[in-house]
């Protein structure tokens, strides 16, 4: 029954009824009361209006032995409760005491014997339904306005409710003759039982819900009948035709009987079209089925046609699925190596690699690649892996594909060799070009000496060396912008504004740019935090950037604008140079960092400025980037990174220009170690001059023995030399002379050597690279021996 769809739609029908019929019952029987309560309020008025008359007629009159009896008589009446006057106090009933009677004979010494005939004079005089709050309530409305009209209520302290009615008897002008000021005023009390009504309210209730239960029950057995007809029965019909299908006792041509025209027969209409479609479907079903089959049969086919090693691994790292092409490098058919586990078939491990394709797939839900060379088979394979998923989004399984790339990877290979021999060549002709001219004036300057007479002026002989000496410095400081390029040289980082840097950079170049009509505008920002950079090499990009933009402008126009600007990004800071010259090319933008490459005159540029700049900002952690805008003008941005301070693990070498006294140093003694003898004659006279005591040696043996000999403050020691170099000559200083363990300091020309990179970075020496001027070497020692 709590299931039967019948059952449900009668019992919410009869239960709509029932709660209308209640409501109906209750709103009628609300509706009886009120009349019954309004026929006790017409009585009640029309019983009062005689007693207030007559009572101040009475009392007028001096007769109130005539108004006692009325009310008594009254009281009495079939069908009241009660009725009697409360005095102005709320408490005591008049007519019960003689207080009233016994204050006139002491005012005036006498009264009327009349007024004394049958009274009462009760002790304790207290009023019935005094103690009601309905009735406080009241009183304290009289007394603040006696001509406030009648107040009535239900009174339901007692053990049967009474209607109570009060009228407020006001004070006229002869109710002083007895009455004090205000004991004429009072309430007439009218008290009517209303038992007998809700007897009568009871039994038109109780007849009421017989007859709404009757109602009930016969419109229930009609509606069942309805319902059963109309709705369940026909959907029972339809009911019986389904089961039989789906139970598989009766043919999918069968259909249900529509008799209706209505929602009952649309259901059964609409159920014989299911029943059409579905019979069209299963017809289609089978044409798929065997589409699909064909499908599968030609997917394994490809599958296996295809050449790649490929395979379906799942989360436990078993194959699922395995081409022929990966079966052959086993010499076995695929059905014998399903259910292998990969990592044991192809790697001959025991145990998963966490880092492999298969494995980051399953963690990333990507695709992953990698190029492996350690398969149980020779070669090199790039693997890659692609993700399958299940229904509820999570990675399953992955599609494992190996490809042999042993010869594409040889090729990369070579071609990479040839791309590194083209770099050289382009270096190696930089540097002839860059080479040749201070070089052309150090010969010169020298075969001018050499042809000197011996009678020459020693400032002429000055000069000459002098101008040698500056050729010298512009050749190392080709050298020093080659090695920036190739990050030979370590940066010197310190907490810095960029802001400031940009200015100060700004004020370098102040004169060039006005002279060349350069407008420089800076839009930097206030907020921009320090960060920790090498001011000198920052300076250093900065300055090529600006040179650049100078450049383009004045050859294009012959002025321009340059619009500088820094702004805080997300944990960086970004800084960008846009000029308004003629732009760069798409066909040379992506060349313009390459080293050597140079759009300028023959003379005019190295092509190795922004070469330069694109390392430093690389070593800096940050990035350089170049667009042309369509309407002119090249746009620089240089992002680098926000380091704090405190983040900054600084390992400083001992390079500088520190101002250390000279004073302690006279007569330390100093080792110098070199295979250039120029070197060492220089070197000697360099640092005798300075008061150093210097002994010299060729290579590494012949220092071991001056130091076996005698001890040393420093050493000063060239990294490569024929023979016993530099680095065995450092492990042979560490295992027997362990106090110059702080006190080496050493000479290279070569940075670019791996093994070179690898020693300094090792010992962590300060070093100096050659050519170098004399007095940096020499500050650099004291500050070692300091």
């Amino acid at each position: 029954m709590k299931r039967s769809l019948h059952s449900r739609i009668l019992f919410l029908i009869i239960g709509l009824i029932s709660v209308g019929v209640i409501i109906s019952i209750f709103w009628e029987l609300k509706n009886r009361e009120k009349e019954l309560l309004d026929e006790k309020l017409r009585a009640s008025r029309f019983m009062a209006q005689p007693v207030m008359t007559a009572i101040y007629e009475d009392m007028l009159e001096e007769r109130a032995d005539m108004a006692r009896h009325l009310v008594s008589s009254l009281s009495k009446s079939r069908g009241l409760d009660s009725l009697y006057i409360v005095r102005n106090n709320g408490v005591e009933e008049a007519f019960k005491d003689l207080k009233t009677i016994n204050a006139v004979k002491k005012e005036y010494g006498e009264i009327k014997p009349e007024w004394l005939t049958d009274h009462l004079d009760v002790k304790d005089n207290v009023a019935r339904g005094v103690n009601n709050p309905e009735f406080k309530k009241a009183l304290e409305a009289f007394k603040k306005n006696w001509a406030k009209g009648e107040i009535y209520y239900i009174d339901r302290s007692g053990e049967k409710p009474v209607f109570t009615y009060l009228l407020p008897i006001e004070k006229k002008a002869k109710c002083s003759t007895c009455h004090e000021t205000e004991g004429a005023r009072g309430i007439l009390v009218i008290r009517t039982s209303l038992e007998e009504m809700y007897q009568i309210l009871g039994k038109g209730r109780d007849q009421w819900i017989i007859s709404g239960l009757f109602a009930i029950s016969i419109g229930g057995v009609l509606l069942s009948l309805l319902i059963k007809r109309s709705i369940t029965g026909p959907i029972q019909k339809n009911v019986e035709v389904i089961k039989r299908i789906a139970e598989g006792r009766g043919d999918i041509s069968e259909r249900v009987e529509v008799t209706e025209e209505n929602e009952i027969g649309y259901l059964a209409a609409a159920f014989n079209n299911m029943l059409d479609t579905l019979g069209k479907r299963a017809e289609e079903n089978k044409k798929l089925f065997e589409l699909v089959t064909k499908s599968k049969e030609e997917w394994v086919a490809t599958f296996d046609a295809i050449q790649d090693l490929i395979s379906i691994h799942d989360r436990d790292y078993r194959i699922l699925k395995i081409n022929k092409a990966l079966a052959r490098k086993f010499n076995a058919h695929p059905e014998e190596l399903i259910g292998k586990r990969c990592y044991e078939l192809l790697y001959c491990r025991h145990e998963p690699n966490y880092s492999c394709p298969h494995s980051r797939t399953l963690q990333t839900a990507g695709i992953a690649d990698a190029e492996v060379d350690d398969l149980v088979f020779e070669g090199t394979y790039k693997v890659t892996t692609f993700p399958v998923f299940n229904e509820s989004g999570e990675v399953w399984a992955s599609v494992h594909v190996m490809r042999d790339i042993t010869q594409e990877k040889m090729l990369r290979e070579q071609l990479l060799h040839a791309e590194k021999l083209s770099s050289m060549g382009k270096l190696v002709a930089g540097i002839a070009h860059e080479l040749n001219n201070p070089l052309m004036g150090i010969m010169g300057f020298s075969q001018i000496l050499m042809d000197t007479p011996g009678d020459k002026k020693l400032d002429d002989i000055k000069d000459k060396l002098r101008k040698i000496y500056h050729e010298s410095l512009r050749t190392a400081k080709i050298v020093q912008n080659l090695l920036t390029f190739a990050r030979a040289k370590k940066t010197e980082r310190e907490y810095h504004n960029v802001n400031d840097i940009i200015r100060h950079t700004i004020e370098l170049r102040e004169y060039s740019l006005k002279a060349n009509n350069i407008q420089v505008v800076l839009n930097l920002a206030e907020d921009l935090p320090k960060t920790m950079v090498d001011l000198f090499q920052l300076q250093q990009v900065f300055i090529n950037i600006i040179n650049n933009a100078e450049d383009a402008m004045v050859a294009d126009r012959g002025r321009g604008r340059l619009e500088i600007s820094t702004r805080k990004g997300r944990r960086k800071i970004e800084i960008a140079f846009r000029d308004d010259g003629p732009g760069i090319s798409r066909e040379i933008i992506h060349k313009v960092f390459d080293p050597f490459f140079t759009t300028k005159e023959v003379g005019k540029g190295t092509g190795l400025g922004l070469s330069i700049t694109h390392g430093i900002v690389t070593e800096h952690g940050g990035t350089i980037d170049i667009m042309s805008p369509e309407e002119g003008g090249a746009v620089f941005t240089i992002e680098l990174p926000i380091i704090e301070k405190e983040q900054w693990v600084e390992v400083k070498k001992a390079v500088g220009t520190g101002g250390a006294s000279a004073e302690g140093f006279t007569g330390k003694k100093i080792l110098v170690v070199d295979d250039e003898k120029s070197i060492r004659e220089a070197l000697y006279d360099i640092l005798t001059g300075e008061g150093f005591k210097v002994d010299t040696a060729r290579d590494g043996r012949e220092a071991l023995d001056l130091l076996a000999r005698s001890k040393v403050n420093l050493v000063i020691t060239d990294i490569k030399m024929p023979g016993y170099g530099g680095t065995d000559l450092y492990e042979s200083i560490m295992l027997k002379h362990n106090y110059l363990k702080d006190r080496i300091i050493l000479l290279t020309g070569d940075v670019f050597s791996h093994d070179v990179k690898e020693f300094l970075t090792k010992t962590n020496c300060p070093y100096i690279l050659k050519p170098f001027e004399p007095k940096k070497l020499i500050e650099l020692m004291k500050q070692v021996l300091a």
